[in-house]
């Protein structure tokens, strides 16, 4: 998406916005240091978990680690293809969901040659650990504690990169 503020806003998705999608919302804002121009949301493909706090092991191995957990869980909504400059997926399944979400929209807005097509990445795109075919972060939803101390891990690894991408992405914004 073209636009004319210096803020990037970056959506966090996974299937219910229950576990990985509002933990990486938290560390992101956490690892932001207030930077006012970098703006943090996350949302679900699914609608399970809508208006419900993140998993409580989510929460919990978040709090060990300094960060808060405590987004309430949204799904994903036609207006944010337009509303956010970046849609980081947890894994491949969410990135089919949201291109046919996306299909959708575009169906029934129209396209508008002026705006650039919305970026949806993986977030491991940006985990320096990542091997070939390591695009996904395993959902942990449903696995002992340790899966949650492992999702944690990959998404301190990858955050930084990102903020470092998102800094290239906002040099080029005019402030107005």
């Amino acid at each position: 998406m073209v636009s004319t503020s210096p803020a990037v806003s970056v959506l966090f998705v996974c299937l219910g916005n229950h576990c990985r999608s509002p933990a990486a919302h938290a560390v992101a804002n956490s690892m932001r240091r207030n930077d006012p121009f970098l703006r943090f949301d996350s949302a679900g493909t699914g609608n399970a978990h809508v208006g419900n706090a993140p998993h409580p092991l989510a929460v919990a191995e978040g709090a060990q680690r300094g960060y808060r957990v405590d987004h309430l869980g949204r799904q994903i909504h036609p207006d944010d293809f337009v509303r956010f400059d970046l849609i980081v997926a947890m894994d491949r399944m969410n990135v089919d969901d949201l291109e046919r979400m996306r299909g959708g929209v575009e169906q029934r807005i129209g396209y508008y040659p002026t705006v650039e097509p919305l970026q949806v990445q993986l977030l491991r795109r940006w985990d320096p650990y990542a091997m070939p075919g390591d695009e996904d972060l395993v959902d942990p939803w449903g696995q002992p504690p340790a899966a949650y101390g492992e999702m944690f891990d990959v998404i301190e690894r990858s955050v930084p990169p990102l903020l470092a991408h998102l800094a290239w992405l906002r040099a080029d914004r005019p402030i107005v």
